[in-house]
């Protein structure tokens, strides 16, 4: 509950640089077992990118998610079930899957159903997913 009073009282965009920093510290755990998973790479690049006042859609988001070319940081936190990363994939995938509902409602493109459910709970998630890694 911690993240979401901190994160909530913000514009979007800052909301991004925020979670960009916990992306980073994610995406440096991931990489300690798994020191070539480009997707985490990409996931931080895009809530920089994005928190930096870049113009990315909500489509690119939910690519880095869902990607069609089965590299999206959902397929990696499917492999990453029982493996040391695990719970690293699932964080930073609950921050990208919010930073895409941000961008969506930011940009008002049509939001995926799956990316309509995140809110403002998705951020309550992410806080008790920090806490599990420590």
């Amino acid at each position: 509950m911690k993240l979401r009073a901190e994160l909530t009282v913000l514009p979007p965009r800052e909301q991004a640089r925020r979670l960009a920093a916990i992306a980073a510290v994610l995406v440096a755990q991931i990489e300690r077992t798994e020191p070539d998973a480009r997707e985490t790479k990409a996931a931080l690049a895009a809530i920089r990118t994005w928190g930096d006042g870049g113009r990315l859609t909500g489509r690119y988001f939910s690519d880095l998610i869902y990607s069609d070319d089965e590299h999206g940081t959902l397929r990696r936190l499917s492999e990453a079930v029982g493996k040391p990363s695990e719970d690293g994939w699932n964080a930073l995938t609950t921050a990208a899957m919010y930073v895409a509902w941000l961008v969506y409602q930011e940009t008002g493109e049509p939001m995926p159903s799956d990316v309509n459910e995140v809110g403002e709970d998705s951020v309550d998630l992410l806080d008790e997913q920090l806490a599990k890694l420590g």
